[in-house]
């Protein structure tokens, strides 16, 4: 209850003041973080520091320029990503001071990083990371204990007083560690393609340098300084700590340093001169996993992968200067000549995004919750509004932390109290399998191991040593699947069927058919589900209930080129041109080189692979009364000088009649007040929906079972005067395979949102 009264306290607190006032906050806060990068290098001096730059080299550099901001399209204008100086905070054990004090200090910073006003799940993630390592048995998120976990780790890393470990040299060839190896020398450790040394169990450091210093291609008396016995004068305790806790920090050591020179503290009783505050130029992504894969990250580099980073990076990252600066033998840069952010050629272009911070936040939680709900594998979910093209929100599950975008690769042992059904749950899912022979190197629990991709077979083996990424996709869950993941639509396809259909006149709502439940073609027999599809029913009622048999006579009627040419005018088989990096297309092939089994499967979504955000679009067609819109996800682009890039409203084609456009809403109106969408209501409000299953392709065939669908729901709403369209793609889900009983859940939740967000009143009088 106490944790609880202080999560309300504090977001009670946000409750009372408007959202502008805390972005103002955030960089005036910003302002004073770049004002005071000096702060970390005046308030504590070491001739350490000025030992480590000997042998220089003169070389140039590029000098980094400020990054542009992304922002959302929300009114209080929410930053997804921007640039800022992050701080680490290392020790230097040698000063004088009182280290007992030192160790609650540092317990206290370190347990807010890590776990103050975090979820159990979050903290202990964190703290692993802390304390490095892949697992805690028994772990409490009491504070007291995690306290206790922190502090123990603090003081042993106080305690160490010799520099035990030097990286002498990166990138070595496996001859030059093979020679290194054979030297057999105590101290001496090579390791994969990396040289390290530990000086104080060298005796002879003459003999070890003369050795070492000819295989590895540097100066004897450059390695005889850098492994020579000294102190340690750096540990290093905690990494890029929030902008609110570096400024604490700092508060601190300055208030000690005044009650120092006022004579109320003496210094041995003070902690300020042990602690290092270094600062790092960062991408800073203050949403965290909001947004994640529509943003993208920045490496350590500065080049910007995936989302908006990766497809604008020239105009974020601007113009670099180069400059001479001098540099260690490692080429590290150790003293930039003339830094004059004044001469710089250019600050990177600032983004303003139509994605709503409120309903992108709503969004993802709803796909959490459904994705662990449902044990499926992954899902999306899009939201656009269909008379403009915008992309309101766009959210995969699962996600990752830009701040922190290498944890994507941390691994876990498959165990089989949390997998016990290995088979079925680990289908899909990157899994590896030791292979000493065939395997790829990685480190799991500070050991190195031999892994391969897992075969299908392999899965359900017992026998089989087996890991997997903590997240289920490792690097994948970069990818945006929104744009990048191509998958066979099912029935949501049937809509884009009828709208043909009936838009060139072929049928219309209420024309009859006759249904016998199943149609052959060569050896194959293609069913409906349904039995309400049975007997002379119209086409309404195949929509209704999603009838195969149904849909393969309307695309009998249209013929291959006509079908062809509509789902082109749809925009599928082709890029939608979203200005994000990383969307992929499946390309439809000419209709001449249909079969008449591709044209059948086609009109109820087989055959075909899409991705999300051509789904919205196309469901947009219908709502916004028949045009195609480009879809859009950046509303502006702002230069430093003031230039402005405006993304307009883009009208690529007249796809649908109005009349054809009013006729598919209102049948996908009766189909979730009558059919099979029904689960995708929300009462009091009109919706147009339709529910799609389709089975996961493998080996020139289909997977049948628990976990061998595709589930999803498309539509919009409200159906008088559609705001937005949503698209649900659930994949693998294993408590139930239809999209009429999972995905259609989220769509309505999505959508009662959405009702109350706009403030569109219920039809259901109180």
């Amino acid at each position: 209850m106490k944790q609880k009264n202080i999560l309300n306290t504090f977001f009670d607190f946000f409750d009372k003041y408007p959202r502008e006032y805390f972005i103002f906050a955030f960089f005036v806060v910003f302002a004073l973080i770049n004002i005071s990068v000096v702060f970390s290098h005046t308030v504590v001096h070491h001739k350490f520091y000025n030992d480590l730059a000997f042998k220089q080299q003169v070389g140039k550099v590029s000098v980094p320029v400020t990054r542009g901001t992304i922002y959302s399209a929300t009114n209080s204008g929410t930053v997804f990503s921007t640039s800022v100086s992050l701080y680490d905070i290392a020790v230097d054990p040698q000063m004088p001071g009182d280290k007992g004090k030192l160790s609650i200090f540092l317990r206290d910073i370190v347990y807010k990083q890590t776990c103050y006003l975090q979820s159990k799940k979050d903290c202990y993630q964190n703290i692993l990371k802390f304390l490095k390592v892949p697992e805690i048995e028994d772990f409490s998120s009491e504070k007291n204990s995690i306290k206790e976990l922190i502090l123990k780790n603090i003081q042993e890393k106080l305690a160490k007083t010799k520099v035990t470990s030097v990286l002498l040299a990166e990138e070595i060839d496996n001859e030059k560690i093979i020679s290194l190896s054979n030297l057999n020398m105590r101290g001496v450790y090579p390791n994969g393609n990396v040289l390290y040394v530990n000086p104080e169990e060298i005796s002879d450091e003459v003999y070890v340098a003369s050795k070492i210093s000819s295989i590895i291609g540097v100066e004897e008396e450059t390695v005889k300084e850098l492994i020579k016995k000294r102190e340690l004068r750096y540990i290093p305790i905690i990494n890029r700590i929030s902008i609110s806790l570096s400024d604490e920090v700092k508060k601190f050591i300055n208030e000690e340093n005044e009650a120092i020179k006022k004579g109320v503290l003496d210094e041995d009783k003070s902690i300020g001169g042990f602690i290092i505050l270094d600062a790092h130029p960062s991408r800073f992504y203050p949403e965290k996993q909001v947004a994640s894969q529509i943003v993208g990250f920045v490496d350590s580099e500065g080049v910007g992968h995936y989302g908006l980073e990766g497809y604008f990076n020239d105009l974020l990252k601007g113009k670099n200067e180069e400059r001479v600066s001098k540099k260690d033998i490692m080429g590290r840069i150790i003293d930039p000549i003339n830094l004059d952010e004044s001469e710089l050629n250019g600050e990177g272009a600032n983004i303003y995004t139509t994605i709503d911070r409120n309903i992108q936040s709503k969004v993802e939680q709803v796909l959490e919750d459904g994705v662990k709900k449902y044990r499926a594998n992954k899902g999306t979910i899009v939201v656009m509004e269909p008379k403009s093209g915008e992309v309101l929100a766009m959210a995969n599950y699962p996600s990752f932390d830009p701040n922190s975008s290498g944890d994507v690769y941390e691994l876990e042992k498959v165990t089989y109290g949390k997998y016990p059904n290995p088979a079925i749950d680990l289908l899909g899912k990157v899994v590896l399998v030791e292979d000493s022979e065939r395997g790829e190197e990685f480190f799991y629990d500070g050991k190195k191991l031999y892994l391969r991709l897992a075969e299908r077979e392999e899965l359900g083996n017992p026998a089989l040593v087996k890991y997997k990424y903590k997240n289920d996709f490792g690097a994948g869950v970069y990818k945006n699947d929104a744009i990048s993941g191509l998958y066979e639509p099912g029935s949501i396809m049937k809509a884009i069927t009828v709208s043909a259909g009936i838009d060139t006149g072929e049928i219309k709502r209420y024309d009859m058919y006759n249904d016998t439940g199943e149609l052959k073609i060569d050896t194959f027999t293609i069913k409906n589900v349904s039995k309400e599809c049975i007997g002379y029913k119209s086409f309404n009622n195949a929509l209704n209930f999603s009838c195969n048999v149904g849909m393969i006579r309307i695309s009998q009627k249209l013929g291959k080129a006509l079908f062809s040419q509509y789902l082109s005018d749809f925009g599928f088989g082709k890029a939608s041109g979203i200005t994000l990096d990383g969307e992929v297309f499946y390309p439809i092939q000419p209709y001449q080189k249909w079969s008449i089994a591709q044209l059948f499967t086609t009109s109820y979504g087989l055959g075909i692979s899409v991705t999300p955000i051509q789904m919205a679009s196309a469901y947009s067609v219908i709502a916004n009364g028949g045009y195609y819109l480009k879809p859009r996800i950046v509303k502006s682009i702002i230069f430093p000088n003031g230039n402005t890039i405006n993304y307009k409203q883009e009208v690529v084609s007249k796809v649908l009649k109005d009349t054809t456009s009013k006729t598919v809403t209102d049948m996908l109106v009766d189909g979730v007040e009558n059919g099979v969408a029904k689960t995708g209501g929300v009462p009091g409000y009109t919706l147009a929906g339709k529910t799609g299953t389709s089975q996961i392709a493998y080996k020139g065939g289909y997977e049948t079972g628990v976990g061998s669908t595709v589930a999803s729901y498309a539509g919009f709403g409200p159906a008088e005067d559609p705001k937005f369209v949503i698209i649900v793609k659930l994949e693998r889900s294993r408590v139930d395979i239809y999209g009429g009983t999972t995905a259609s859940k989220m769509f309505a939740e999505t959508a009662k949102y959405l009702f109350d967000y706009y403030g569109i009143p219920s039809k259901i009088k109180k």
